[in-house]
């Protein structure tokens, strides 16, 4: 039995309670690292599906012949890669101005976005490509 005279000098729990204190906070510092990292990812993803869009789209092939086609071509590379672009707006626009240059095809999505579990509660509600390609002649 512990006398109340030898309490203070007594360490046995210090570990177990600074473990508790400190836990949730590398807990919480992890899960952030993650949501970012798959936040990151997303959008590269999506930046890359516009790229390929918009070259599909400028050099006309069959599967990019119309709006549509670029749009469903649009979805297809995101289900290669693991993206639902199921609620995200994919629009198309010809002959565009694209940094200062003419004649540009243009394709940008726009993909609602929700941050997993609220953990970033300053987090964006969206997000968004967009990418340019010359058109070929």
């Amino acid at each position: 039995m512990m006398r109340l005279r030898s309490l203070p000098s007594n360490r046995s729990g210090a570990s177990a309670v600074e473990f508790a204190l400190v836990a949730p906070v590398l807990l919480v510092f992890i899960l952030l690292l993650v949501e970012g990292g798959r936040m990151q990812w997303t959008r590269q993803t999506i930046q890359e599906i516009a790229v390929n869009s918009a070259r599909c789209m400028a050099l006309g092939t069959a599967s990019c012949n119309s709006d549509s086609a670029v749009q469903a071509y649009a979805r297809s590379l995101a289900i290669d890669r693991g993206v639902s672009l199921g609620k995200a707006t994919v629009t198309t626009a010809a002959n565009q101005t694209c940094n200062a240059v003419s004649g540009m095809n243009r394709v940008s999505i726009a993909l609602p976005y929700r941050v997993a579990s609220g953990l970033l509660p300053a987090g964006p509600t969206s997000l968004e490509a967009s990418a340019c390609f010359p058109t070929v002649s």
